[in-house]
């Protein structure tokens, strides 16, 4: 073959090359075409280069092909959990606080319990006493011939009784000639004397205790007022009502 004819055909082969490779970049086939006189092994090689350089980073590739209003979602959702976390945090912290101080409450309403569980007892025992007490005040000031043997006996009893009252936390309240205290002191009668100044306990009609620091029973007094001039035999009286009606 002549020189003249192989040069045509190589032009013609060379033509033919690039009108195929025109056809499949608009085709979608291949995204840049080889230049012309090209080796095709050599398109192939960087066509594969590209690819893989495109596909190097996946999650690169996915947050560009994720659409952006589904990214906002994910975000909003994430928050919205983070927000009911702290929430559920913050009220497990507020039930845990709650559940200690009534657990200390408890605790000690039932120390208190414990400790006061007698004042109910001795409450009703009080009155015993006070009968004994009477009892002696009635036999030292009408004494008789045979009597002694048992107001001593008496005596003893009631002693003993009180000990074993005042181990328990039973204690008696200072009222005799002491300032009239409304805390301790129950005024049920008016006395009027120039002897005590105003506000003075002058006459205890029922003694007052403690049990331990509580108190028990208040005392029921009289309290002195400055002479007017007016009987008081009136109030004497009342106050042996008031007595009677406490018993």
């Amino acid at each position: 073959m002549s020189r003249k004819r192989r040069h045509k055909k190589r032009r013609t082969d060379e033509a033919e090359a690039e009108t195929e490779a025109k056809a499949e970049a608009e085709t979608g086939t291949v995204e840049v075409a080889a230049p012309v006189g090209e080796n095709i092994e050599d398109t192939i090689q960087r066509e594969h280069e590209s690819s893989s350089d495109a596909s190097s980073d996946p999650a690169e590739a996915t947050k560009e092909l994720e659409p952006e209003d589904a990214r906002g979602r994910d975000d909003e959702e994430l928050e919205r959990l983070a927000a009911e976390a702290r929430e559920m945090r913050a009220l497990a912290q507020r039930r845990q606080a709650e559940f200690e101080n009534f657990r200390r409450r408890i605790e000690r309403e039932r120390a208190e319990f414990v400790e006061y569980a007698a004042a109910d007892v001795l409450k009703e025992i009080l009155p015993v006493l006070d009968n004994l007490e009477r009892a002696m005040e009635a036999a030292k000031s009408a004494p008789s011939e045979g009597d002694g043997q048992l107001r001593e006996g008496v005596e003893i009893i009631c002693k003993q009784f009180r000990d074993t009252l005042d181990k328990l936390g039973l204690t008696e309240v200072d009222a005799h000639e002491a300032p009239f205290d409304p805390h301790v002191h129950e005024a049920v009668g008016r006395v009027e004397t120039d002897e005590h100044p105003e506000g003075t306990v002058v006459r205890v009609l029922q003694k007052g205790y403690f049990f331990k620091d509580r108190l028990l029973r208040p005392s029921m007094v009289s309290v002195s007022l400055p002479t007017d001039g007016e009987s008081s035999q009136q109030d004497h009286e009342s106050e042996d009502e008031t007595v009677r009606q406490g018993e």
